[in-house]
């Protein structure tokens, strides 16, 4: 096997370039000191149980007229006097009137 070509312009790394930087000093992890009962902060928010039965109250509310806002979009179909393609079921026209294909539109520029 031939050894690998190297231009003449490109040096051998052989060295570290960058200087050694100074590892910095960090505190060993601790695990958290207890404190005591009361805080300044409480993060645990307790409600009263009335607000709490409104609150849910209200999102479930929420949520029901987000489902029949969106069952209300969806299509449904509605049985028609036309038949599919395949002459099986009958179905509504998705346009109001009949089908226009075949007819001829005057168009003046």
């Amino acid at each position: 096997m031939l050894p690998p070509i190297i231009p003449l312009s490109a040096a051998p790394v052989t060295s570290q370039q960058d200087p050694v930087k100074p590892t910095p000093d960090i505190k060993p992890v601790v695990p958290t000191q207890p404190s005591s009962g009361e805080s300044a902060i409480d993060l645990k928010q307790q409600r009263d149980p009335q607000e709490q039965a409104l609150l849910l109250r209200d999102e479930q509310r929420r949520q029901q007229q987000r489902r029949q806002k969106n069952d209300g979009e969806r299509y449904s179909a509605l049985p028609g006097d036309e038949v599919n393609a395949d002459n099986t079921v009958p179905v509504a026209p998705l346009m109001g009137e009949r089908p226009r294909q075949g007819l001829l539109v005057d168009i003046e520029v």
